[in-house]
C-alpha cells in the first residue's frame, strides 16, 4: 500500500503538475427531468469542465423511510426528506443516457452512488470514477465495497475529523484503488470565513494523494453566492481538483439550486481557476486572504453538527425484528437517521452481523448498543 500523488480518471490525470480537474456537480439539480439534466451537461461542457457528476441511489438505501426521516431545513425551505429522495431516484436508463450524452459532449460522466445497486448500475456503463460523499465517509463497509470495484475514488471529507478521514483513506488504499481527496464544508451555503482552505495542505501532507475542494456554496457579505473568491483561492493554493454545484437558474425549485453556480458564472470560474492553477504551478500564485485560509485544522465545525447528526449513517432495522432473529442484510442496513435517533456506527456492522436479537425492534428503529446488549 503506497500513497499515490496522482490519480487517473479515464484519460485525465489528477495531481501536481497536471491541469485542474474541474467537476460540475449536477447532483440532484436535474429535478427528475432528463432534458434539464442534458442542458446542465451542456452548461458544464461549454464552460470547459472536466466532468459532470450526478448522484445515483434508491431512497431506501439513503434514509429511514417515510416521515421518520423528518424534514430537510435548507435556505428557508422545509422539505419532507424521504419523499424528496424518492422523487429523485435515477434509473438504469437514465444512467445509460447521461453517460452517452457526456461521451458525445466530450466530458467525463461519473456519480456518487449510495447502495450497491447504484454501484452496479454505474459499473455497467464503465463509469471511470466513483465519488464517495462526505455523508458516506464513516460508512466503512460501503467505502470498502466501492473501492473494490471503482476504477478510481474521489472522497469528500465534509464534517469529518482527521481520524475518520484516515480510516476511510486506509480502507480505500488497502485495495490499491486510486484516490483523490476533497476538503469540504457541509453548510449550504457557508460564510466565507468557514472555507478553511489551508486544510487542503493538511490533507496533502497527511495522506500524500491529490487534494482539492468541494464547494457547497459560499455567501458573500452582500448576500450573493460566491463564484470567484473561494474558487480562485483554491486554485492559487494548488487544488488538484475542484467541485461546485451548478444550475441553469438559482430560482429553479429544488433543494440545491439556491446555492449553485449559474452557467455564465461557471464559465468565468473555470477560466479564473485555470489561470490561477497555471500561476501556482509557475510559483507566481497571488496571495490568499487570511479570511479564506483559516486554521488548517481539520475537524467538524459546530455549524456542520446539524448535517452530521442528520445525514451521517447508523445501523437501523429495515423490518420488524423478533426476539432471536439473526441480524444481517435481510433486516438491518446502514441509513441516514434524518431527524430521528442515531444507530450504531456502520464501522461495527460486521461485528454485529450474525448476533441474535435480544428484544423486538420495530422497522426503521435504530440498532443501539443498549438494545443489543439488552440493557
Amino acid at each position: 500500500m503506497v500513497n499515490q500523488p496522482e490519480c487517473r480518471v479515464a484519460d485525465r490525470v489528477i495531481g501536481p503538475g497536471h491541469p485542474l480537474f474541474f467537476i460540475a456537480e449536477i447532483g440532484l439539480n436535474h429535478n427528475q427531468d432528463l432534458d434539464l439534466a442534458m442542458a446542465l451537461i451542456d452548461a458544464a461542457a461549454d464552460a470547459g469542465c472536466s466532468a459532470a457528476k450526478f448522484q445515483t441511489f434508491q431512497a431506501s438505501d439513503v434514509y429511514v423511510e417515510g416521515t421518520r426521516a423528518g424534514i430537510y431545513h435548507l435556505m428557508g425551505q422545509e422539505i419532507p426528506i424521504f419523499e424528496l429522495h424518492k422523487g429523485l431516484e435515477m434509473s438504469a436508463d437514465w444512467v445509460c443516457s447521461l453517460k452517452a450524452y457526456c461521451d458525445q459532449r466530450d466530458i467525463l460522466f461519473f456519480s456518487a452512488p449510495i447502495g450497491m445497486e447504484a454501484v452496479a448500475m454505474l459499473a455497467s456503463v464503465e463509469t471511470p470514477a466513483l465519488k464517495i460523499s462526505s455523508y458516506e465517509l464513516t460508512n466503512l463497509p460501503f467505502v470498502k465495497q466501492v473501492a473494490e470495484v471503482a476504477p478510481a475514488v474521489i472522497l469528500s471529507t465534509g464534517a469529518a475529523n482527521l481520524g475518520e478521514i484516515e480510516a476511510a483513506v486506509r480502507t480505500i488504499q488497502a485495495v490499491d484503488c486510486p484516490l483523490s481527496l476533497m476538503h469540504c464544508v457541509t453548510e449550504y451555503p457557508a460564510p466565507l470565513d468557514h472555507a478553511n482552505l489551508a486544510v487542503m495542505d493538511t490533507l496533502r501532507s497527511a495522506f500524500g494523494v491529490p487534494v482539492g475542494f468541494s464547494d457547497n456554496g459560499f455567501r458573500t457579505k452582500d448576500g450573493a453566492i460566491d463564484h470567484h473568491h473561494v474558487p480562485g483561492a483554491s486554485a492559487s493554493l494548488g487544488a488538484d481538483l475542484f467541485e461546485v454545484h451548478i444550475t441553469l437558474d438559482r430560482k429553479l425549485p429544488g433543494p440545491d439550486h439556491g446555492f449553485a453556480t449559474e452557467p455564465t458564472e461557471l464559465a468565468s470560474m473555470v477560466e479564473l481557476m485555470n489561470r490561477n492553477r497555471e500561476a501556482f504551478q509557475a510559483g507566481q500564485a497571488p496571495p490568499i486572504p487570511e479570511l479564506l485560509l483559516g486554521s488548517s485544522e481539520k475537524r467538524s465545525l459546530a455549524s456542520e453538527a446539524y448535517v452530521r447528526e442528520f445525514a451521517f449513517k447508523g445501523i437501523f432495522a429495515t423490518c420488524a425484528i423478533r426476539v432471536g432473529d439473526q441480524l444481517g442484510p435481510d433486516n438491518i442496513r446502514c441509513l441516514r437517521p434524518g431527524e430521528g435517533p442515531q444507530g450504531i456506527s456502520p464501522k461495527y456492522l460486521n461485528k454485529i452481523t450474525g448476533k441474535r436479537a435480544p428484544r423486538p425492534l420495530a422497522a426503521f428503529e435504530p440498532v443501539t448498543w443498549d438494545w443489543l446488549l439488552g440493557e
